[in-house]
């Protein structure tokens, strides 16, 4: 008896473990019927359906990896990342060597800004399963933000390899590459991303910026233009439309579109800053002061916004401001104007401990190297401006001929201005005469193109003969794309002169003069004097010495940017027209070129 009921009861236990097993089998094909129809819904687009038929099946108890890791995609594409993280991470426990959910976890964190656990994340799926295309272009997005660009380039390369036809991973190439200062295979391949997919407004915009570096701004502002007609809340595209506008010199449309970014991203630093810069143009410095102190509240633009923010102080007059924007600076651009600023305000015991500073970390700038000059005469020492030499020395006075930049082309310079398409900015330096914004070497017109490529030219013949404050490699430096030429025009009228000044964003300056007043044979009217007087520093009793030239119609100089300047008035009613240009290094390039 008693082994019968023994028998009884595990004959009970069996039947209780097959209804069991039942059961189970029963709540395993419903969640996989859950599953297939939530996927069906989630490739529809039907993103509230997939949602609670994901939640159905994780209810019932259906806990499969790919069910976690596609609500996970639902929840971060509708902005809730932190529970998105949570389903990833649980699609991993569920099964650890899901690379699918490795990947995820990787895009998002990067998304995030964790970086670090965006890599370790990316590399995992990749070591689960090394030949998936879009895993190694997650992981050269990665790098590219970590600025490892050779990494970044290696990845997206082999992303290509495995699948050619991939328009992402070309588009992510070209910004690679743009990265890099390889302007034309970014071109390149941006456009071969076009050619694959026509109609992506991102590859569109990408193809603007690369255009706007490549200065070509025709190409630039259809490209853009053609960006915001697919996606016409893109805030992104609304800043590089601003840009390109201010590059022509269109203010009125850089505003515009600058402030239609503003609007549909609020509080974005980069657009406050870019918003600065239209309205120091413009003349309306209240407006940029505010903009740059609402960007210096963000803490990963601040180092930028406040050295732009004591830029616009000292360009003003307000160097104490200026000082105080720049209390916690560690760049070698802040430094440099720091020293400035402090000379400014005559504090010689600040300014001789800034100057050894960026002595000792051969941090020389064009306004460090100004402001050094002015004052070892004013405080009779002999601190090291970093060139060896004079800038006086760094002035080169030549005569363009007709066969280098003929007639027809000067007098289509002189015409394009009189029609007065490229709209002013405001200089206050300036009396009687009116400067034009934007780069005009970068009209899209023969006269422009034409002169651009002399001054080019001319440039390589002074950096190669010069021994101060040139670049020996400066030609191929300029294939590289190291250095930026902007121009601008300015014409006086009787009495015109442009005041005391120098370029402190420049690193070489010249003058193109296309017409001169005419004056007496010794008269110095409506010449140009270069001195080491900055007219913003304290003079003291010291005298300073000048260098004047006489310039006449097809003369063109290039000196050292750091070098004080000024226009000496005339009283003709011949107008004095010319084209000033600054060569500017680019500063990004050169950092990571060191």
């Amino acid at each position: 008896m008693r082994d019968l009921c023994k028998n009884q009861v595990a004959g009970f236990g069996e039947q209780k473990e097959k209804k069991r097993a039942k059961r189970l089998n029963k709540s395993e094909s419903r969640g996989e019927a859950l599953q297939k129809e939530a996927m069906n819904f989630h490739m529809q687009g039907d993103i509230e359906n997939a949602e609670y038929l994901y939640r159905q099946a994780i209810e019932i108890g259906f806990l499969h990896e790919a069910i976690f890791s596609n609500l996970g995609v639902i929840c971060k594409n509708s902005d809730r990342q932190e529970e998105a993280i949570a389903l990833y991470e649980k699609a991993i426990e569920t099964r650890p060597d899901h690379p699918d959910a490795y990947r995820n976890l990787g895009n998002l964190h990067k998304e995030l800004g964790n970086l670090d656990q965006a890599l370790a994340a990316t590399l995992k799926s990749l070591e689960l399963k090394p030949d998936n295309p879009d895993a190694h272009i997650n992981l050269g997005g990665i790098y590219k933000e970590l600025g490892n660009l050779d990494q970044a380039l290696t990845s997206t390369l082999k992303s290509l390899e495995l699948k050619p036809d991939n328009p992402t991973a070309y588009m992510n190439l070209g910004r690679i590459y743009q990265d890099l200062g390889n302007l034309d295979q970014a071109l390149a391949s941006t456009l071969k991303s076009l050619e694959l997919k026509p109609d992506n407004p991102t590859a569109h915009m990408n193809l603007g910026i690369i255009y706007r570096d490549l200065r070509n701004l025709d190409q630039a502002l259809a490209s853009s233009l053609q960006s915001l007609q697919l996606k016409p809340d893109n805030h992104t595209a609304y800043i590089n439309l601003g840009v390109i506008y201010q590059d022509l010199g269109n203010l009125d449309q850089a505003l515009a579109s600058t402030l239609k970014s503003l609007e549909l991203k609020p509080d974005n630093p980069t657009t406050q800053m870019n918003l600065a810069s239209i309205y120091k143009d413009l003349g309306n410095f209240d407006q940029a002061l505010y903009f740059l102190r609402e960007a210096e509240k963000n803490d990963e633009m601040k180092a930028k916004a406040s050295i732009l923010l004591a830029q616009t102080y000292y360009s003003i007059g307000l160097y104490s401001e200026g000082v105080k924007a720049l209390s916690e600076t560690k760049t070698k651009a802040g430094k440099g104007l720091l020293l400035a600023l402090y000379l400014c305000l005559d504090k010689k015991v600040k300014f001789d401990l800034c100057a050894k500073e960026l002595i000792a970390k051969n941090w020389h700038t064009q306004i460090s190297i100004a402001a050094i000059d002015h004052a070892n005469i004013v405080y009779n020492q002999a601190l090291d401006n970093g060139l060896k030499g004079s800038t006086f020395d760094s002035i080169v006075n030549q005569r363009i001929n007709k066969h280098e930049f003929s007639d027809t082309l000067l007098e289509g310079i002189i015409m394009h201005l009189s029609a007065k398409t490229i709209q002013p900015q405001h200089q206050s330096l300036l009396v009687n005469g009116s400067q034009t914004s934007g780069n005009i070497l970068d009209v899209p017109k023969k006269p422009f193109i034409e002169l651009k490529k002399l001054l080019i030219k001319k440039l390589e013949d002074y950096n190669r003969s010069c021994s101060i404050n040139t670049d020996k490699d400066f030609k191929a430096n300029w294939k590289k794309n190291m250095y930026i030429l902007r121009g601008w025009a300015i014409v006086m009228e009787k009495g015109g002169n442009l005041k005391s000044h120098n370029h402190e964003l420049g690193w070489l300056t010249g003058t193109f003069y296309l017409q001169m007043p005419e004056r007496e044979a010794n008269s110095e009217e409506g010449a140009i004097e270069f001195s080491h007087q900055g007219p913003k520093y304290p003079q003291k009793d010291s005298s300073f010495d000048t260098r004047v030239i006489r310039p006449e119609a097809r003369d063109l100089n290039i000196f050292s940017s750091s070098l004080f300047h000024r226009t000496l008035p005339f009283q003709s009613n011949t107008q004095r027209i010319c084209i000033a240009f600054d060569l500017q290094k680019n500063e990004k390039l050169w950092v990571d070129s060191n």
